[in-house]
């Protein structure tokens, strides 16, 4: 069957609106990956949840201590500030258990992030964006709860949608801080992220799928892990759940994530 020519024009005109309009930033929770595209200005996300992570080193540590971690509980706090900057804040509190030592409780790090929006996704180029982050040094080195060091993150952002899918790249630069003595002081290490999220049963469900991990100039600090999730729309709010299996010998043996995000409106006088 043959459409007419004027059918034609409407479906191209209809298909690069859907391409080149702007998308909102998809909550990628509970993965690791950064979207590319931001929340609108005056928008705002809080998410708080948990997460358990069996045989996760701490950075820089040598000695195998069948490190148990648990964030009970993460929050984090997403502020649409303009047109193309979003604020991130992230913290948690920590349960910690090792080997031959007691339990310990005891504040994990705060990190702060600024998202800004390189381009905006066209018919040719994905959608990018740079994220600047510091993690502040909140986290107690001597009971192993963190470094105690202040780290620095530079990452470049890149989200492309498809009819059926949406894929995520994040590729950037880590500049660690080493407690040791008699050390340069930091580590510089390569991260990357390599992710894909798809709608499920009518968008009742999504579906999120991910590489992620660093490499330093000290293999101690090297971490690869494979995490999967779902998300399930509860009205405005959306809860996840999803895990990861540890891919080298200083990540993770596997982990277990969920949280509840709410979505809210900040003053127009922000």
């Amino acid at each position: 069957m043959r459409f007419p020519s004027s059918v034609h024009s409407v479906i191209t005109v209809l298909l690069l609106l859907f391409l080149t309009s702007p998308a909102l930033a998809e909550n990628l929770e509970p993965l690791g990956l950064q979207d590319a595209q931001l929340l609108p200005k005056n928008h705002a996300e809080f998410r708080i949840g948990l997460a358990y992570y069996d045989g996760l080193h701490n950075l820089f540590q040598e000695q195998d201590k069948n490190r148990r971690l648990a964030e009970l509980p993460s929050l984090t706090l997403n502020l649409g500030l303009g047109e193309r900057v979003e604020c991130q804040l992230l913290y948690s509190y920590l349960h910690l258990r090792e080997d031959n030592q007691d339990d310990k409780w005891d504040s994990g790090d705060l990190t702060i992030g600024l998202k800004v929006r390189l381009w905006q996704e066209s018919l040719r180029i994905p959608a990018l964006a740079v994220r600047l982050a510091t993690k502040l040094p909140n986290a107690d080195d001597k009971n192993d709860f963190g470094t105690d060091e202040a780290d620095t993150f530079i990452d470049l952002l890149a989200s492309r949608n498809f009819p059926l899918f949406s894929t995520y790249l994040n590729l950037g630069l880590a500049i660690l801080g080493d407690p040791r003595a008699n050390t340069s002081g930091q580590d510089d290490a390569f991260r990357y992220a390599l992710g894909i999220r798809a709608p499920l049963m009518n968008n009742r469900l999504a579906g999120l799928l991910s590489i992620e991990g660093m490499e330093g100039d000290d293999s101690i600090n090297s971490r690869s892990a494979m995490r999967a999730g779902l998300q399930l729309p509860l009205g405005d709010w959306l809860w996840d759940l999803g895990g990861s299996v540890g891919l080298t010998s200083k990540s993770e043996d596997w982990s277990l994530r969920s949280g509840l995000t709410i979505p809210f409106n900040l003053s127009a006088n922000w």
